[in-house]
């Protein structure tokens, strides 16, 4: 079996239903920033953290079990089914114990006094873990179709809703962030409608413990792969203003959208790599690694090269997006990285050995935040960019040291330093590259361009073989 072209053609469709929504989300946030401006945008950009961190912190690390549960566990996918609606329930008391401590607790954490629209956020965290359980549901029982409609009204809906309550009511971030409120629900309840139907959830003693204790060493490593670029904007909001914050956010939505995009293949590399035979996994992992990585060179590359036309379109000239630029290109290096902390967290995952990873990956954010903090004094935010392909070569360093001790699969791990190496090249010339004037303009979208061709010829490539 061709395990990449499983990842890359199968995967597709998981990556389409992932990306998709949240590239059609970027549409709107143009919009967004024009009607808020840098002030009410950067208190947005507060409650995103919050719903992506709080659902990670609240969902007790099940959307990662879930999965490994429903193919390797015996119970299967009745007791997956089981999992989803159990997870959500004890993620639904924790999201509303958090909101009514808010206003002890936020100002100190997020850096802005706590106000109707973090309640919002808070609540739609509840909604987003309930999308989660049942995605990774889904990808159990292969069913791309609904994955993507959850998908959809999760990313997409939130944000059409909050765009057309801030335009009726000519408002504030309170609105745009209710808006977000009432997608997420939305998602959350079809999730639990979906585990509900086809089947009658079914768990054996043990099972929900068994899952929490893959699941919980995961907590600490999700919320830190999120805080990855989070944490980035909540450093340059404390150290140099909301408005900035929001500035920075803009330029990680664009900088880090490779990385979203390797992390949604996850969803279809993650089952590739569970049902394939142990004695076989080694040469899977290494296969679909060096194919992946070679995808992402070019889409990172890319997305670095066009930085300056992207940003100058999802957001407006009060925010500078010019000075951007090099934030991007600089955030970008880390989708390539990523690749290698991927193929291996697999293999630890698999092993159901995962409780390494609660130390690995906040060892990981740490080293990012201790190279991010002090270049925050220097007044650049590129350089605060820094901590992104910081963090993800710390995670795979450490997962890579994990994945020896708890998995006995083996596979050659330099197979990825040539595309890493291009990964660091490619995007940190781009980011160097001047943003402005014609001629350097038409060089990047030049290059940009060659990249496209040389994207198509590897997908092709790794298809006919």
């Amino acid at each position: 079996m061709n395990a990449s072209r499983e990842v890359l053609g199968r995967g597709s469709l998981y990556t389409l239903g992932t990306v998709a929504p949240i590239l059609a989300n970027v549409l709107v946030t143009p919009i967004v920033t024009r009607v808020l401006g840098r002030g009410e945008y950067g208190v947005v950009a507060i409650g995103l953290i919050l719903v992506q961190v709080g659902a990670m912190v609240v969902g007790f690390g099940l959307a990662a079990s879930i999965t490994r549960h429903g193919i390797l566990e015996r119970s299967g996918v009745a007791g997956a089914r089981a999992l989803v609606l159990q997870g959500t329930a004890l993620s639904t008391l924790l999201v509303v114990a958090a909101m009514l401590t808010g206003p002890l607790w936020g100002p100190p954490v997020l850096s802005v006094p706590w106000q109707p629209g973090l309640t919002w956020a808070a609540l739609a965290a509840a909604g987003f873990v309930a999308v989660l359980n049942a995605q990774s549901l889904l990808r159990v029982q292969d069913r791309p179709v609904p994955f993507v409609v959850m998908s959809a009204v999760a990313t997409l809906g939130g944000p059409l809703i909050g765009l057309a309550l801030v335009s009726w009511h000519a408002s504030d971030a309170d609105d745009y962030l209710f808006g977000l409120l009432l997608g997420y629900l939305a998602a959350g309840l079809a999730g639990i409608a979906l585990a509900l139907h086809g089947g009658r959830p079914r768990s054996e003693r043990g099972d929900l413990l068994k899952a929490l204790r893959v699941g919980l060493p995961a907590v600490p490593h999700l919320v830190a792969l999120l805080l990855v670029q989070n944490a980035l904007v909540l450093i340059v909001t404390r150290y140099f203003g909301a408005e900035d914050g929001g500035r920075m956010q803009i330029a990680l939505l664009l900088g880090a959208a490779p990385a979203l995009i390797v992390s949604a293949l996850n969803n279809a590399w993650a089952p590739v790599v569970y049902r394939t035979a142990p004695e076989e996994r080694g040469a899977a992992v290494e296969r679909t690694a060096r194919d992946v990585a070679a995808v992402t060179v070019a889409l990172s590359g890319g997305v670095a090269l066009l930085a300056p036309f992207l940003l100058r379109f999802l957001a407006p000239a009060e925010f500078d997006p010019v000075e951007l630029v090099p934030v991007a290109g600089v955030t970008a290096i880390g989708a390539v990285v990523s690749v290698a902390y991927l193929a291996n967290v697999h293999l630890v995952f698999a092993s159901g050995r995962s409780g390494g990873l609660a130390f690995a990956s906040p060892l990981s954010l740490l080293a990012g935040l201790v190279a991010a903090v002090p270049l925050a004094w220097t007044g650049s935010m590129t350089a605060v960019a820094i901590g992104f392909p910081v963090t993800y070569l710390a995670l795979a360093v450490g997962t890579s040291l994990l994945r020896r001790r708890v998995s006995e699969t083996r596979w050659r791990e330099a197979a990825l330093l040539g595309p890493i190496v291009a990964g660091f090249v490619l995007c940190g010339g781009a980011a160097l590259l001047p943003a402005e004037g014609a001629g350097w303009l038409a060089t990047r979208f030049g290059l940009a361009v060659l990249l496209g061709v040389v994207l198509l010829w590897l997908v092709r490539r790794i298809w006919r073989r």
